[in-house]
């Protein structure tokens, strides 16, 4: 990586580096558990919601719980709703 120019000298703010080196893809701290909750969802027959412990999500508030299955749920062009009480979290197919 290049260093940045010092502060004042026309050159740039912050380092370079070249883009073949970067990581192409991510696995955000949720990949796995989003992975076995997708995985439910895909199997769920009608009528039925996954019901998610609140316990076993390791600390991840349920407004980011509901934030990330909505999303990958609509990459997957799954539509999904919640629902959550002071133990689990619900998430079926609409």
């Amino acid at each position: 990586m290049k260093k940045k120019a010092p502060p004042g000298s026309g050159g740039p703010n912050y380092g370079t580096t070249p883009i073949a080196r970067l990581k192409k893809s991510r696995k955000g701290k949720h990949h796995d558990l989003m992975g076995r909750i997708m995985g439910d969802l895909r199997q769920l027959r009608a009528g039925f919601a996954v019901r998610i412990p609140l316990s076993s999500t390791t600390g991840v508030p349920v407004l980011n719980l509901r934030s990330v299955i909505v999303r990958t749920a609509a990459r997957e062009k799954m539509r999904v709703a919640t629902s959550s009480d002071d133990e689990n979290f619900y998430v079926w197919r609409v």
